[in-house]
């Protein structure tokens, strides 16, 4: 019996996401890439921080921000040096 209800909710939840996926597919913007992209974004995003949760890693998200914020710091550095 609650194997029975266990597999119902697994079976639910399978549905619910793969209907999240087919909806976010047709509101998303023209173009096959973006489409896809946008659909399956969520499904990424959620394996990315399962990733981060168990390594202790940064995820690709932090990872680029940090380097951006690093690129900028150092060109406001060379910046300042140059007399501008």
């Amino acid at each position: 019996m609650l194997g029975a209800v266990a597999g119902w909710i697994g079976a639910a939840l399978v549905a619910a996401i793969a209907i999240g996926v087919v909806v976010r597919f047709v509101r998303a913007p023209h173009g096959i890439r973006s489409r896809l992209r946008h659909a399956f974004s969520p499904i990424g995003a959620a394996g990315e921080t399962y990733q981060r949760l168990h390594t202790g890693q940064a995820g690709l998200q932090e990872s680029l921000i940090e380097a951006v914020a690093e690129q900028e710091a150092g060109a406001a550095g060379r910046e300042g040096r140059s007399g501008r």
